[in-house]
């Protein structure tokens, strides 16, 4: 045999080997399991993938440097929206067995592999967060609805965390909220769709008398007493400014609800540290009611909005979050207004303990959006009227409690994603003067 011929055999072999090493890697096994509890938010996988480099060029940060630190702060920003659920990694280790995620070849075949593990976790979606090398570096995220397959796509080229500047933490938290929206713009449909299917499982699988809570309370696992409804967005004609609170809980009462909800005041309970706790949080939120929280200050020249998250019925908790999501941004693109942001408004929720009360109450409404130093307020209401889903909103003064705007969107039942198409043009009602 010639030098040449030996060389062309140890060449194929190399060839040969390298394969079948690649085809063991993209070949996973896994252990799909049993069925989580039945949730109305979107179950989603997160999958941190490096690319391998090839040559003299390296990550500078380890893939699992990499994965801890992508996984925090995207874990916080999607859970403090109350729209997802992340699958805990001790799930992702009991599906894989063992095996190792960097060995994986994750986005061969469409990203198979990302899928299979996806439905063994029974998630929604898979969320992957790429780093790779294309003759430059570049970040993709894709979102990968794992029941009808649609792909969505954010795809960046920062290069501060990849060159090893040292300032690759701030640059990931930068990246998950630019590719977070920038994906949410074009998904909002489908994710509408998939909480809505979600919901209505929910509410077949429910008891009969499920009581009305704020979405804002999808945020909060502790399960919480039931709270009264408040007023928010009534058509004019049907609901007078001035009536009586008491007729409009009668309206809003369940008509599925086999009991009528009647306006009873349950009996205080014998512990004294019940009003005690009321009596401190009520006076936290009076020293706080006129020390406005800045987190993010005021833009000059524009007044500034609070959007609270739209008030619906349990099963539709968290398609009242994406529908509040979107009308935010249509509000923001206006750029007449300073919005308040959702950490902030997260961040006064934790802090005034409105989570025992909900943030849809008028009065706490206003004592939140002052220690926000917000000026208006925006509030509303998703329910169903008959075969017809109807979404009302109201601009208001928080000093005033006057009505600034109103507004309404309706759409049949199961094509709630037509109230997505015309929130721009609710978005200028709303906001003209």
């Amino acid at each position: 045999m010639t030098g040449s011929s030996r060389k062309r055999c140890s060449l194929l072999l190399a060839c040969l080997i390298l394969l079948l090493g690649m085809t063991a890697c993209a070949e996973v096994k896994v252990n799909t399991l049993p069925t989580p509890p039945p949730t109305a938010k979107l179950r989603v996988f997160f999958l941190p993938v490096s690319d391998a480099l090839s040559g003299r060029m390296y990550w500078a940060t380890s893939h699992k440097d990499y994965a801890e630190s992508m996984v925090k702060p995207l874990g916080r920003f999607l859970q403090a929206t109350g729209i997802y659920a992340i699958v805990p990694q001790s799930d992702v280790d009991g599906v894989l067995m063992g095996q190792d995620p960097e060995r994986i070849l994750w986005q061969r075949n469409g990203w198979e592999a990302a899928r299979k593990v996806g439905r063994a976790l029974h998630a929604d979606y898979v969320v992957v967060a790429r780093r790779g090398f294309q003759g430059f570096f570049f970040f993709q995220t894709l979102w990968i609805n794992l029941e009808t397959g649609k792909v969505f796509e954010s795809k960046d080229h920062p290069g501060t965390f990849l060159m090893g500047t040292g300032s690759h933490k701030e640059e990931f938290r930068k990246i998950v909220r630019q590719t977070y929206f920038e994906v949410f713009r074009q998904a909002k449909g489908d994710l509408l769709a998939t909480a809505i299917r979600k919901g209505r499982t929910m509410e077949r699988m429910g008891p009969p008398g499920m009581q009305a809570l704020p979405a804002t309370e999808a945020r909060h696992e502790k399960e919480q007493p039931p709270k009264t409804p408040a007023v928010v967005a009534a058509a004019p004609k049907r609901v007078p400014p001035d009536r009586p609170g008491k007729d409009v809980r009668k309206r809003e009462k369940a008509p599925s609800s086999p009991e009528p909800v009647v306006d009873v005041k349950k009996p205080s309970p014998p512990s004294s540290e019940v009003p005690a706790m009321t009596d401190r949080r009520q006076a936290a939120m009076q020293d706080r009611e006129w020390m406005p929280m800045m987190q993010s200050a005021p833009e000059l020249g524009k007044t500034r909005l609070v959007v609270y998250d739209l008030e619906t019925t349990q099963p539709m908790q968290v398609a009242g979050l994406i529908i509040t999501e979107a009308l935010r941004e249509e509000i923001y693109k206006i750029g007449s207004f300073d919005l308040v942001n959702r950490e902030d408004l997260t961040r006064a929720m934790d802090e005034l303990k409105l989570q025992q009360s909900g943030l849809v109450r008028e009065k706490d409404a206003v004592k939140m959006g002052r220690w926000l130093a917000a000026r208006q307020s925006v509030t509303g209401r998703l329910g169903s009227l008959g075969s017809t889903t109807v979404l009302q909103t109201k601009r208001t003064d928080i000093e005033t409690m006057g009505t600034l705007s109103i507004g309404s969107l309706k759409a049949p039942i199961g094509r709630e994603e037509d109230l997505l198409n015309e929130l721009p043009d609710l978005a200028k009602k709303l906001t003209q003067k």
